[in-house]
């Protein structure tokens, strides 16, 4: 690694303090879109979820960016078809967070699909890429994208979402070998969350 003080591993259920705002932070208008409901926040759901197995946020899925021991970044990766059972995980998580308000939390949901949509078959997908901004323009991304690449290796595409209006890491996942295959826009609730890209890269 070019960071040589950087290490990576595989996330723990006692990262939770340190990950759940670097995960908040990959998409804070689709998170508060989704899960603020009443008192509930988007912190109220992942804080819970995250320490759980078996649902699309849980550690199980992420690995952390360490500096010095210190939690700097993270990303997640999944792919069809574990992520259906992990979909159903996260129906149970927002039942059990929400109880009866839980079907506005999925319909929300169900509306940001349209937007970030599941993982195509056969195909590595990441998200979740966060690096806290004291630590940034650091290569911290790429080496965490790279890490899961080289660990995932029988997938031969891989693929990520990305806010339209995040011109940063546009350009970092671009110069990585990601290209824009659709843009896909939030119509009839322009402004609550943003458009995103849809990026691929040939492994």
């Amino acid at each position: 690694m070019t960071n040589t003080h950087l290490t990576i591993r595989n996330a723990k259920p006692s990262d939770v303090d340190s990950i759940v705002p670097l995960i908040h932070s990959s998409g804070p208008k689709a998170w508060t879109f989704v899960f603020q409901e009443e008192k509930k926040t988007a912190f109220d759901f992942l804080n819970s979820s995250y320490i759980r197995r078996g649902n699309t946020v849980s550690y199980t899925n992420h690995c952390v960016a360490e500096i010095d021991g210190r939690v700097v970044g993270s990303i997640l990766s999944y792919s069809q078809p574990s992520f259906l059972a992990l979909t159903m995980g996260t129906a149970l998580r927002i039942l059990s967070v929400y109880t009866w308000k839980a079907p506005k939390v999925m319909a929300r949901g169900l509306k940001t699909e349209t937007i970030i949509q599941p993982p195509k078959p056969g195909c590595l997908y990441l998200g979740h890429i966060a690096v806290l901004e004291s630590e940034r323009n650091k290569g911290i991304a790429g080496e965490l994208i790279q890490y899961m690449l080289n660990k995932e290796t029988k997938y031969k595409t891989a693929s990520l979402d990305v806010s339209a209006e995040n011109k940063p890491a546009i350009s970092l996942y671009q110069k990585l070998g990601f290209q824009i295959k659709e843009t896909r826009h939030p119509l009839g609730w322009e402004g609550i969350i943003p458009s995103h890209h849809y990026m691929e890269k040939q492994i």
